[in-house]
């Protein structure tokens, strides 16, 4: 079916498109959007609660945390820089493009994640907008859950014009509140702190290091898999280079600068919940606009989370229109926060964060491989949209990976829900490593098969072009 190409640039329109390929005239846009996109995305209070977790649940000593965080977020900004190159390139939702690898219904187990990821995404970010708004006007919780779920909701309908234009201005305003934040981080902090083995336990610094560095690695790992379904519409002539600095700059910098403040602010006092981060610490009036600040960047990132998971939908051929997709996925969302909103956050957040992590790594190591080093850039877009190529070898390298890196998995979140593979029990120094084992595993394995067969050769059997 057609696509009107009128939709252009207008923001208060229902973006017509789902994932069907963004066609030539429908191409508009600039780059630096990407750049204000990612800012207000990251510029929120879950990438600071992430700050707060080296000191207050792995025992990490303030020096070391630095480290392990800005070390992973230079590694997780450089993967999601080069997997948004794809968009403009193919013009194609992230999802849609790994159909190639993993082959048009092999790519639905990833796509059933994906829609997963999205709402549980929105769940874990909405408990701290809904916290933030009633520590604001006293409401109660169902009540701000209900006005945060329709706020978001509408703008991630409206779609992909309406998203970069609410991230552009509310990164201003985000940036505005927490310069104000960190200036209050820096002069109350103790950056002497040192580790802690009675926290760290039997993972030691080394494993208090891998745990910390993992979980700032997986913050932006959750975003990998949305990359390209924010730059499919930039002209195919913007340079590659461009795409990548504006993206690799906005989510390093974003993404730093919040941990470090959310890091800074746990060496002044115990977190137990989200709020505590800026509670008692700042002026009221600095802790009312940085509540304000909570919602709005609640709101930035759950728009992307709904709108990516509601594409997701579409990728395993759910009989659904994008904006009733992201409905569901804000419905989904909300139930899952109200249940989330009960328990120790910070706790949760840990978990979930590893969790995403351990499907995501091998999905981005089998999409890079084939992208970069297999195909060179050079696919035919009717490919992805070939249901003949029923499951592809990236597929089972995907589950292979991560079956293997199971035996690496050291998750504890309590008595009942705890898991350790024998090789972490073995070695807890090494802390949890099996996001980089199921990484190497999937994109060297895939790599060496895909030569040794000439995968690169691959094209569609019926289709020039292609459209839902």
């Amino acid at each position: 079916m057609a696509v009107r190409s009128e939709y252009r640039d207008e923001v208060l329109k229902v973006e017509p498109k789902g994932v069907e390929p963004v066609r030539d005239e429908e191409r508009h846009g600039r780059p630096s959007s990407l750049f204000t996109l990612w800012w207000g995305a990251n510029v929120e209070f879950a990438t600071l609660a992430v700050g707060a977790l080296p000191i207050v649940v792995f025992g990490l000593g303030f020096g070391q945390a630095v480290v392990a965080l800005v070390l992973a977020n230079v590694l997780g900004a450089a993967l999601l820089a080069l997997l948004s190159l794809y968009g403009p390139r193919l013009g194609v939702p992230q999802l849609i493009q790994s159909r190639k690898a993993f082959g048009y219904y092999g790519n639905y187990l990833p796509g059933v994640l994906n829609f997963v990821a999205g709402f549980a995404w929105f769940a874990v970010n909405t408990v701290l907008g809904v916290e933030a708004l009633q520590y604001l006007i006293g409401i109660t919780f169902a009540t701000a859950l209900i006005v945060m779920l329709v706020v978001q909701v509408l703008i991630a309908i409206l779609g992909y014009n309406m998203i970069h234009s609410f991230e552009r201005y509310m990164s201003i305003l985000l940036t505005v509140v927490f310069l104000i934040v960190s200036y209050y981080a820096i002069t109350k902090a103790n950056m002497t702190i040192g580790f802690n083995p009675k926290v760290a336990g039997a993972a030691g610094p080394s494993g208090a290091f891998i745990l910390t560095f993992s979980v700032a690695f997986s913050y932006l790992l959750g975003w990998m898999a949305f990359s390209s379904d924010y730059s499919r519409y930039l002209p195919k002539s913007t340079k590659p280079k461009t795409v990548f600095h504006n993206v690799f700059w906005s989510a390093l910098i974003s993404c730093a600068w919040l941990e470090l403040v959310g890091l800074l602010l746990s060496t002044v006092k115990p977190i137990f919940a989200p709020t505590d981060l800026v509670t008692g610490l700042v002026p009221h009036a600095i802790a009312v606009m940085a509540m304000v600040a909570v919602i709005i960047g609640t709101i930035t990132a759950n728009v992307l989370n709904i709108y990516s998971g509601a594409l997701s939908a579409l990728v395993v051929n759910v009989p659904i229109k994008r904006w009733q997709s992201a409905i569901v996925v804000g419905v989904l969302g909300a139930v899952v926060a109200w249940t989330a909103g009960q328990g120790n956050f910070l706790v949760n957040f840990e978990f979930f964060l590893f969790l995403l992590g351990y499907w995501i790594a091998p999905w981005v190591a089998i999409v890079l491989v084939d992208y970069f080093l297999i195909q060179k850039g050079e696919y035919r877009t009717a490919i992805f949209y070939d249901k003949s190529r029923g499951v592809k070898p990236g597929f089972w390298f995907w589950i292979g990976s991560v079956a293997v890196s199971v035996l690496f998995m050291n998750q504890y979140v309590s008595p009942q829900l705890n898991f350790i593979g024998p090789i972490a029990n073995a070695v807890p120094q090494l802390g949890d490593i099996t996001y980089y084992v199921s990484f190497l595993l999937a994109g060297i394995g895939y790599l060496v098969y895909s030569r040794a067969k000439g995968v690169a050769q691959e094209r569609p059997a019926a289709m020039e072009t292609a459209g839902k």
